[in-house]
């Protein structure tokens, strides 16, 4: 999924810092998303690091900067991530612990150094304090625009499925962390000097991808029967239709309509729009039922009834 966002970044018109370990896969990604430039004087850069490191990440953030002529990135878009589903007994403890450090903390990580970047400690507010800035502004210095952390979640964080007991803690997290800052990020204003901070979270459901192959390859079948209906996407439908969202200024955004459903049945205290509002009342009465029949299932699986399961292709 990254490697298709940066190239739709790219498409638009942005200049692009791409992070991963495998310097090779870097190397050949870069040439894919650079290919997408509109104009020739867009710019492309590749980092090496490993963002379950706090300090990699600050390092990250430090570098972008740097190359970035000392401005720190407009938009930091988390993508890392990885699954190996299993039933949450049959995971070794160390699987929940590297999901945690993938998933969760590496966006966390890069997060929090991005922030410290884009807000700067001596603008941070204060209960008895008021700072009064020395730049010189006038009434009609116009506010920059909003600068944007992008998480990237899964929709097993509004329902989660047996068989994701290691992956889809580590999932729901970056949600609970997007609905934190975006109450939190209230504290800072913008300024002519501070742009807004927005923060969104991204809920994929099935990607086709290399990734999603190996998936299959641990997960129990009662998690195939399950995720049955899911027909998945590409990585380009997911990073389209998660723009598409991003620019309709959603603070949270699914990627196709099932996913939609499971949100608006799952809102909580998120931000969230009239109509979804409207259609979350609706899904109140749909997701008992749904839940009564996929937990039917399991109980058929638990006692032998059922053996027929496939796992999907990848087309």
């Amino acid at each position: 999924m990254g490697r298709s966002v940066a190239r739709l970044l790219a498409q638009k018109g942005a200049n692009v810092v791409i992070t991963a370990r495998n310097v090779q896969r870097l190397e050949e990604a870069l040439e894919h998303i650079a290919a997408g430039a509109i104009r020739k004087s867009q710019r492309f850069h590749f980092i090496s690091a490993d963002l379950t490191s706090s300090a990699e990440a600050t390092r990250v953030l430090s570098e972008t900067t740097t190359w970035n002529n000392d401005s720190p990135p407009d938009i930091v878009w988390c993508c890392a991530g990885s699954a190996s589903p299993a039933l949450f007994i049959d995971a070794p403890v160390t699987s929940h612990q590297s999901h945690f450090e993938t998933n969760y903390l590496s966006a966390v990580y890069i997060a929090h150094a991005a922030l410290q970047q884009w807000l700067k400690p001596s603008q941070k507010p204060s209960d008895t304090t008021t700072t009064t800035s020395t730049t010189s502004i006038t009434p009609t210095t116009p506010i920059p625009l909003p600068r944007h952390l992008i998480f990237t979640s899964s929709v097993v964080a509004f329902y989660p499925l047996a068989g994701y007991g290691p992956y889809s803690p580590s999932k729901a997290s970056l949600r609970s962390l997007t609905d934190t800052l975006s109450q939190e990020l209230l504290l800072y204003p913008p300024t002519p000097t501070r742009p807004a901070v927005i923060p969104h979270c991204i809920f994929p459901a099935t990607i086709l991808s290399p990734g999603y192959i190996e998936e299959n390859k641990s997960k129990h079948p009662i998690t195939l029967k399950l995720e049955g209906s899911d027909k998945g996407q590409t990585a380009e439908e997911v990073a389209e239709a998660s723009m598409k969202g991003l620019e309709r200024g959603e603070e949270m955004v699914t990627t196709d309509f099932v996913g939609g459903l499971m949100w608006r049945s799952a809102m909580g205290f998120s931000r969230k729009g009239f109509v979804d509002t409207l259609v979350g009342m609706v899904m109140l009465w749909v997701v008992g039922w749904v839940r009564w029949d996929m937990d039917r299932t399991v109980r058929k699986w638990g006692t032998g009834k059922i053996s027929d399961i496939k796992p999907k292709e990848v087309r």
